[in-house]
């Protein structure tokens, strides 16, 4: 495992003035942190990385998403602040070994550090074993709390195996915490498995099939799960957007949501003030064009904190 402070380089962009805040942009309003040390100043929005693509080989998809973080920083930065927020980079989280336990555990202690610090958090992958390392997080700091987890994804992600992927991350969540549920917004029945779909029955997921996403049922669901909770763990998958809007992606999706259908089941979330964190995984530059993907995780990531109860 690594952990390394962000470069302050990646934060830049268009300068219309240096003094007057309504000119500004959001690489204008960040301040890098070193998280390995102590920390002391709170702000609005905090960002982690987590630098990791590890769990997407091992699940055999395509790498390159390790990148991810810093792509987003780049896209994200650029776009104009909109309030008089204050941005904490905290940093990314990388590793050389050959499986993703020991990243994840540290990736949740970074969670839990630096919750008291930020009002609301962006994490930023990196490849879907995030989900794990965000829930792992949370759970440590609400340790006599239920959790549910909703995720806006094209695959349950409920894989077996015998060490973590981009793939187990629910299911590990679901096997170590008999308290939490699952939701699952935006998938695809060509996209999983009738193994899958047996788990997911085995395990009363609750899932919201991409071609029956609207804004009236979908919401209802929405409401139904959040009230069982105390807590909801929001996480977007971006290969449940359509390849046509998302190219650089670990796994392409050809029948995906739009941008706008993503952002609004985000901001209905985030409406009911139970989540802090929203992990957002699977940026791949690798494979992205024109910065199209990065870009639009940049967008996300704008109505995710400019929307938001919890900095309101």
């Amino acid at each position: 495992m690594m952990y390394t402070v962000s470069d302050e380089s990646l934060w830049h962009g268009r300068i219309d003035d240096k003094e007057n805040r309504d000119h500004f942009r959001n690489f204008q309003a960040v301040d890098v942190i070193d998280a390995a040390g102590d920390l002391t100043e709170r702000y609005d929005v905090g960002i982690l990385g987590y630098a990791v693509d590890r769990g997407v080989h091992l699940n055999q998809g395509r790498v390159g998403a390790k990148r991810g973080p810093d792509a987003v920083r780049t896209k994200f930065g650029n776009l104009p602040l909109m309030k008089d927020i204050s941005i904490a980079d905290f940093g990314n989280v990388s590793t050389d070994e050959p499986y993703v336990e020991a990243v994840q555990k540290e990736y949740a202690e970074l969670i839990s550090k630096t919750n008291d610090y930020a009002k609301f958090h962006l994490l930023i992958g990196g490849g879907h074993d995030i989900a794990y390392a965000h829930f792992k997080g949370l759970k440590a700091l609400y340790p006599d709390q239920t959790i549910g987890v909703i995720n806006i994804d094209a695959h349950f992600d409920l894989r077996d195996a015998q060490y973590a992927t981009s793939g187990t991350g629910f299911k590990q969540i679901l096997d170590e915490d008999a308290d939490a549920g699952y939701l699952v917004l935006g998938l695809q029945e060509a996209g999983n498995t009738q193994y899958l779909f047996n788990v997911a029955e085995q395990y009363d997921v609750k899932y919201v099939l991409a071609e029956d996403i609207n804004y009236d049922t979908t919401y209802e669901i929405i409401q139904s799960f959040i009230e069982q909770y105390d807590v909801i763990m929001l996480t977007l998958c971006l290969d449940v957007l359509d390849s046509a809007f998302a190219p650089g992606v670990s796994a392409p999706c050809s029948f995906g949501l739009t941008p706008q259908q993503v952002e609004r089941l985000i901001r209905e979330v985030l409406s009911y003030g139970k989540t802090r964190h929203l992990s957002i995984a699977e940026m791949n530059p690798e494979y992205d064009i024109d910065g199209r993907t990065a870009k639009l995780v940049g967008h996300i990531s704008f109505h995710a904190v400019h929307r938001n109860p919890n900095i309101l």
